[in-house]
């Protein structure tokens, strides 16, 4: 068996390989100082030689012309600014035949219409609305609206403009101010008040929401309400809340842009306008089955 070295032994071997350590440690960093030294020139400051070393590298950079300057950042007009954000904002229309459906009551062919229409772009559109009934070749009710509206938050516009009736009795006119959205759970909303002649005023109502059943089948429920400041006679109707629809209609879109229909819809006079009627003679309350094709380009 190796008989190990005794304790003075070791402790004197120790010594002799730190030495050495040392030594090699100090040849190396000797040898660096060298190298270095032999690189910059004589009579240079080395603790300037980094800072020339930069120097020369950023003045060796090849220097842009005005030519080039005006290529990278071209100076735009008002026309060319104008042209740029109208490219970002395009020009955009929709047509919507939402409604144009028939119905059959008293022997009679009832066909009744509604139609949407803007143009415009993401903050400033020109609306069109219109909505009608003809029955027997006579056409019970008509009326036109022309809007402005205005983005006024996501989702939502507000709408100013006029209102003209055309049937029953004699064409009435009204200036309109309202709202367009889409209310939170995907619920379509259009409220408008209206102000007519003789401070004669008006408000209606309508929310709609899509159920899509299947990639071609969609249920809409409709709910419609109708209040008048003041009674009109010769038009049928009395003050107050006047008049409210609710339908729900299935159509089956084999394309978007056209979409046959059927539904059920149930129209009742309400208050003032209800009594008007009774006195009259006419009917206060309607269901009816519908059948109608929806159309938009």
């Amino acid at each position: 068996m190796e008989r190990l070295p005794k304790p003075a032994s070791r402790a004197r071997c120790f010594r002799g390989v730190a030495s050495l350590a040392i030594c090699a440690t100090w040849l190396s960093v000797s040898s660096l100082d060298v190298a270095e030294a032999q690189a910059t020139p004589r009579g240079a400051d080395p603790a300037h030689h980094g800072e020339h070393a930069a120097h020369e590298s950023a003045s060796s950079a090849p220097e842009i012309d005005a030519a080039e300057l005006e290529a990278a950042f071209p100076d735009l007009g008002d026309d060319e600014r104008r042209h740029s954000m109208h490219e970002e904002d395009p020009l955009n229309s929709l047509v919507l035949l939402d409604r144009l459906e028939v119905r059959e009551a008293d022997r009679a062919e009832i066909v009744d219409f509604e139609l949407e229409a803007w143009v415009g772009r993401m903050l400033d559109r020109l609306w069109i609305r219109s909505e009608g009934r003809r029955q027997g070749g006579t056409t019970e009710h008509a009326s036109l609206e022309l809007l402005w509206g205005r983005g006024i938050a996501r989702w939502w516009d507000l709408v100013a403009g006029v209102r003209r009736d055309l049937e029953p009795g004699p064409a009435d006119s009204w200036a309109a101010f309202g709202v367009v959205g889409l209310a939170p759970y995907r619920f379509e909303v259009e409220a408008t008040a209206y102000l007519g002649e003789g401070g004669r005023t008006a408000v209606r109502v309508e929310a709609r929401h899509e159920l899509s059943i299947t990639q071609r089948l969609v249920l809409e429920p409709v709910v419609e309400l109708e209040a008048y400041g003041s009674s009109d006679a010769a038009r049928g109707i009395g003050s107050g809340l006047s008049s409210g629809e609710i339908g729900l209609r299935l159509r089956f879109e084999p394309r978007r842009e056209t979409a046959p229909y059927i539904g059920i819809v149930r129209e009742k006079k309400l208050g003032d306008t209800e009594a008007l009627a009774r006195a009259e003679g006419r009917t206060t309350s309607e269901t009816r089955v519908v059948v109608g094709i929806r159309a938009w380009f």
